[in-house]
């Protein structure tokens, strides 16, 4: 599958709500996390998502292009990898 262009696929993100936000809240830091500090900061990052206007446009972007990191569409990598096997099986 190819990915898609991004001049086409992502004018939605001009609306995100995570646009300005702390981008450290959607992305796992290089630094070893606790589990504990983990869950508190993907809670942050989904409580914004969770406001989204786009947030079903994001989401999909996500899991078209296997977006390997972060959290997208109020979805952490695992959570998206679990949505996928489920639609593949």
């Amino acid at each position: 599958m190819a990915r898609p262009t991004w001049a086409t696929t992502v004018d939605w993100q001009s609306l995100a709500a995570c646009r300005g936000a702390d981008t450290n809240l959607f992305f796992t830091p290089f630094h070893l996390e606790t589990k504990d500090e983990r869950v508190r900061r993907e809670a942050k990052a989904k409580a914004i998502c969770a406001e989204c206007p786009v947030i079903m446009q994001c989401r999909r972007f996500a899991l078209d292009v296997r977006e390997p990191h972060g959290i997208w569409g109020g979805l952490n990598e695992i959570e998206r990898r679990h949505l996928l096997s489920r639609k593949a099986g």
